[in-house]
């Protein structure tokens, strides 16, 4: 397995669009690793998580051949992680491709609702968007296949209903995404615990907050990160082996990345950046 983290960043990217604050001047100054796209990942080369405003950007910048992309697993239904008018370039005359076939987007019944209503409204100007894109709608802690990994759908803690995270298992690896979620609800703890049968490889986690010390209810911060690592090492979900990942950062409780990866990396942890490649 193979992913590639396209973008890091919430939803107003780094340095924000409007915003003059410290941390976006001195992101911008600093440029690389500190310019962080909205947030979106993809595994093999051709599967995606979310579908992010800034994929085309990132197209352009890792030089990416996405003309065989047919699977979409979305998070949630939240802009900067479900650009829907941009998933409607899938069809001719604004894509032609090698190998012409259907998209399928993965997710839950409430981003499904939020699809359905796009390309209602979508159907006079676009009718082919709903020949070549469909939906599988997917439950919590629902398992199934999409092409050569296997998917688990976790139950998510975030402000848009039915979030969801991912659990990516192939080959003996696995691989938990999961971005836009406070720490998780018991529920998603007790199927980790029971269904973990060996610590995971990898772990990526949300840091939207960063340094902050107020708990979010939808995000997490640098602190409760290192609150996850430790339970999944008590409960066996995760071992010294695991690798553990800071992902999806805001500039509002952002260190930039130099820092952060000095103080993170005592406790475990390494930084995501755009374009950083993990193979398992």
């Amino acid at each position: 397995m193979k992913l590639m983290y396209l973008g890091t960043a919430a939803a107003e990217g780094v340095p924000a669009v409007f915003c003059q604050c410290s941390n976006c001047r001195e992101a911008m100054r600093r440029g690389g690793k500190d310019i962080r796209f909205r947030s979106g990942a993809l595994v093999n080369d051709h599967i995606l998580i979310d579908f992010s405003p800034d994929l085309y950007a990132a197209k352009l910048r890792f030089q990416l051949d996405l003309g065989d992309v047919r699977s979409v697993l979305v998070t949630h239904a939240h802009m900067d992680h479900f650009n829907r008018e941009d998933i409607g370039m899938f069809i001719p005359p604004y894509a032609h491709v090698d190998h012409p076939g259907t998209l399928t987007l993965y997710g839950s019944s409430f981003t499904e609702k939020v699809w359905n209503e796009y390309t209602g409204e979508q159907l006079l100007k676009e009718p082919e968007v709903t020949k070549a894109v469909t939906f599988r709608t997917l439950a919590p802690f629902e398992t199934l296949d999409v092409e050569e990994l296997r998917v688990t759908a976790l139950k998510a803690v975030h402000s848009c209903p039915e979030s969801l995270f991912y659990l990516l298992e192939q080959d003996g690896s696995t691989f938990l995404y999961a971005n836009d979620t406070g720490v998780f609800p018991e529920e998603t703890w007790d199927y980790l615990k029971e269904h973990v049968t060996r610590p995971l490889t990898v772990v990526s986690l949300d840091s939207t907050m960063g340094r902050l010390k107020n708990r979010y209810n939808g995000h997490m911060s640098f602190e409760q990160n290192i609150e996850v690592r430790e339970r999944m090492l008590r409960d066996g979900i995760a071992d010294e082996t695991t690798r553990f990942i800071c992902h999806h950062f805001s500039h509002n409780g952002i260190i930039l990345y130099d820092e952060l990866t000095e103080m993170m990396k005592p406790h475990g942890f390494d930084v995501a950046y755009d374009g950083l490649t993990v193979t398992l």
